[in-house]
């Protein structure tokens, strides 16, 4: 179990290369009225050495490469605000681009605006004192090893970067990957029971893969979103004991394949059988995303327990109309005069793993075909998410004039179904397996290896 934080690099023991005591003589001078630079250079910190391979540990291809600065991932917390709130839980420091003039300072819970006017940033104190206006990025610290920064209130290990946006401040929170994951594990698999905690290692695993498959990426200031984009990301609200130690137990391990680092998708529940990357994605697949049975030795499906092993979804004409309406013209052509009258719904052919493949939506425009997870996001709930999975079979009812009344989707699974099944990593778990074997099952040909 982890009972506290494995410090950022290079925050552990210096505010960004700045010592405690220079940094709090900072932060005294901007207390004092200085809001454009501190006094003299902070230094810059001196580059790791890349890393290699060693003996038992897997090399990261280009697209997996961590970044040269302690393996640390960039987060996007972004909101649509105009402005972001930030502080932090002890003295902070908030810095210009290059990481070595501090602009302004704060106590613990001191709470500054950063606001994006005519395409600078400006910190801004409800006392009236602002910042000198900067391009970006600002960039946020806790002075004291053990402080975290804030963001509208909620707590986050490392440091925020704060960037112009098409909309507003983009702030995005880099921090060690280990870290990153604290707040990732519990919110993705979302289980404390004791017996379960082979299938949180698993997540563990799966989720380090996916994030390494990220890094460093140069098309953009950061390498993951904090949602369902990519990975739930919560910050230090998030944390749980029981999921930090099934980071720890896993520490530094990603999925192999052929020696090399592998995306790692999951979803909640497969339903019975999982798919076939192809199957659900457009594109070319990965031979260790193929379709696999969650059926143990009873023939009953490992991921049974989960709330949504089944399910029944149900549209009136109406209701059926008003999603196709709004949603149908991402993935098709439709007229300026929109889509037309329902006429029909057709499953035209089924995936290898009994999934739709392609679902027909007949209306009085023409014929409208949806291929793979297109069906989930254009076929949407009533509340407006999308649909729980592609893994269903279909009825209509229609009036007595032939026209189309309701249709009732009845399903099983939730999620677009490839990679590791969540539920079924839970009954496996439960069942006595360990995280390996659970990863194998799910991404077959894959091995546990440690990333360097």
């Amino acid at each position: 179990m982890a009972d506290r934080a494995v410090p950022l690099d290079d925050v552990a023991e210096t505010a960004g290369g700045v010592s405690r005591r220079r940094a709090l003589s900072m932060l005294a001078t901007l207390a004092a009225g200085a809001t454009a630079t501190a006094c003299g250079a902070i230094p810059r910190r001196r580059r790791p050495e890349p890393a290699r391979p060693s003996a038992g540990g897997v090399a990261r291809g280009a697209a997996s490469r961590i970044d040269a600065s302690a393996g640390a991932i960039r987060v996007n917390l972004s909101s649509r605000d105009r402005a972001t709130t930030i502080s932090a839980t002890s003295d902070w420091l908030l810095y210009d681009a290059d990481g070595s003039s501090a602009l302004v300072g704060g106590g613990a819970g001191d709470v500054w605006q950063v606001r994006l006017d005519d395409g600078r940033l400006r910190a801004v104190h409800d006392d009236g004192r602002v910042s000198a206006p900067s391009s970006g990025p600002l960039i946020l610290r806790a002075v004291d090893p053990g402080g975290m920064v804030t963001l509208g209130g909620k707590r986050y290990r490392g440091e925020l970067h704060v960037v112009p946006g098409a909309g507003g401040p983009l702030v995005v929170n880099r921090l060690p990957l280990e870290e990153y994951l604290r707040g990732v594990v519990p919110l993705e698999i979302g289980t404390d029971r004791p017996g379960d905690a082979a299938a949180v290692q698993a997540q563990a695993v799966a989720a380090r893969s996916y994030a390494v498959m990220r890094l460093a990426n140069p098309s953009r200031p950061f390498d993951v979103f904090a949602t369902v984009d990519d990975q739930v990301y919560g910050g230090v609200e998030a944390e749980r004991d029981w999921s930090d130690r099934g980071v720890l137990a896993t520490r530094g391990l990603v999925l192999s394949y052929d020696g090399a680092v592998v995306s790692a998708p999951y979803h909640s529940t497969c339903g019975g059988r999982t798919a076939e990357a192809t199957e659900v994605w457009r594109g070319t697949g990965a031979p260790y995303l193929r379709s696999v049975s969650d059926a143990g030795g009873s023939g009953r499906a490992y991921c049974e327990s989960s709330p949504r092993f089944a399910w029944s979804e149900r549209w009136t004409a109406d209701a059926l109309a008003t999603t196709v309406a709004r949603h149908l013209g991402r993935y098709a052509t439709v007229p300026a005069g929109g889509v037309g009258a329902i006429r029909a719904v057709e499953i035209e052919d089924r995936t290898p793993s009994g999934r739709v493949g392609t679902l027909a939506l007949v209306t009085s425009t023409g014929r409208y075909r949806l291929v793979g997870n297109e069906v989930r996001f254009v076929l949407r709930r009533a509340g407006g998410e999308i649909l729980n999975s592609t893994y269903f079979s279909i009825e209509t009812e229609r009036g007595g004039d032939g026209a189309l009344r309701t249709l009732t989707a009845s399903g099983g699974g939730y999620g677009h179904g490839i990679g590791m099944c969540q539920w079924g990593a839970i009954g496996r778990a439960r069942a006595g397996q360990d995280f390996r074997e659970i990863l194998r099952t799910y991404y077959p040909g894959t091995t546990v290896a440690s990333v360097d």
